[in-house]
């Protein structure tokens, strides 16, 4: 008997037995319960609200021992949505002491610095500015 005839002949009653069974495997992309569409624009909002950093602004936070907390970034991302609205692509923003450079539309801190690097008082490629 060849490996075909076993095939046709009893491809229907073969299962594989055992741990690792295909019965006992989770379905591959089927989500285990119906998403909901309110579910998915709070996820996307959420999402769409948070600011991301570029590596040198990382960097440049953490050398320069800004501090950033919750209600900084709140702060920033006020400043952010505001200068979205207006139609900015990149902005200066300042909070207190410290200076921000955002890429307006992708909502990335481009680089931060703290009253010591503002003294030369000058900002290129930036298009706006906003206080919050």
């Amino acid at each position: 008997m060849s490996i075909q005839d076993l095939y046709r002949a009893g491809s229907a009653s073969i299962q594989p037995a055992g741990p690792g069974s295909l019965s006992d495997r989770p379905a591959i992309g089927k989500a285990s319960s119906t998403p909901h569409p309110e579910e998915f624009q709070k996820v996307l909002r959420q999402e769409e609200s948070k600011i991301s950093m570029s590596q040198h602004a990382e960097t440049r936070i953490r050398s320069r021992d800004i501090p950033w907390s919750p209600a900084l970034e709140k702060r920033v991302m006020s400043g952010i949505e505001a200068l979205d609205a207006k139609g900015s692509r990149e902005a200066l923003i300042l909070a207190d002491d410290v200076a921000f450079i955002a890429n307006i539309r992708s909502k990335t801190i481009v680089t931060a610095m703290d009253r010591a690097q503002l003294k030369e008082r000058v900002f290129t490629n930036i298009d706006s500015a906003v206080l919050v």
